[in-house]
């Protein structure tokens, strides 16, 4: 289905999910790799992307070609369960030889972590007319909330326009959050999301018929970016 902007959703059986998904990246990644050397990829955590990078692993694409960048992050070593980082090693980056750059520096703090990476990311990748980052693919997912990255709703995250990476206190969560922001997310050159299960669906639904944009998510959907949403129901 694709939709009046650049928006296109697929709806796809759970069972069929992580298949479709992964051989939709491939796709992308393969593509990439026939006009460039030099690739940058933001990806986000949580257990919906991890058996798709498994599977996307096993591909024969030239890794090396691929800088891997995070779209957010818990504030947690890479070594404890809850890392986005840690977990996406474990399953993808450990097998590919791609660089990948966690955001999370055990000796400074998460506000520095913030400052440092938008500097790293300034540095590894293209910059655009409006000097900032130009991502070749960013892959979110999205809560039940209708948050993605780490911008939920109600937070003051979701009003930043000028920060490439920012330090976000989630008060629902009670914690802080380091994550990319609308301006840089906003700026990439292609957007998939991935998305499963029935809430999902309903979130969705509301942001297509215009009843849902104080969903976190919708500003991308809504946005002219190339964006593709799988949803698995």
């Amino acid at each position: 289905m694709k939709t009046k902007n650049n928006f296109k959703e697929n709806i796809i059986k759970k069972e069929e999910f992580d298949s479709f998904s992964a051989g939709i990246v491939y796709n992308i990644l393969k593509t990439l790799s026939e006009n460039k050397n030099k690739i940058s990829i933001a990806l986000s955590g949580g257990s919906t992307p991890f058996p798709i990078l498994g599977l996307l692993k096993a591909y024969k694409l030239n890794w090396e070609y691929f800088n891997f960048f995070m779209v957010d992050e818990r504030n947690v070593p890479s070594s404890n369960p809850s890392s986005n980082y840690g977990n996406i090693e474990k399953v993808f980056f450990r097998d590919i030889s791609s660089r990948n750059y966690s955001m999370i520096n055990e000796k400074y703090s998460i506000d520095n972590c913030a400052i440092d990476y938008e500097n790293l990311l300034r540095s590894k990748i293209p910059l655009s007319e409006n000097n900032l980052p130009v991502f070749d693919l960013i892959i979110l997912g999205m809560g039940n909330d209708g948050h993605t990255a780490s911008l939920f709703p109600n937070t003051k995250g979701l009003h930043e326009s000028e920060k490439v990476v920012i330090k976000n206190r989630v008060p629902q969560l009670n914690t802080d959050r380091i994550t990319l922001t609308y301006p840089v997310i906003l700026n990439a050159s292609k957007i998939i999301i991935l998305a499963k299960g029935g809430i999902k669906k309903r979130v969705l639904n509301e942001i297509k018929i215009g009843t849902g944009n104080q969903y976190p998510v919708a500003k991308i959907i809504n946005s002219n970016v190339d964006t593709t949403c799988i949803l698995g129901i």
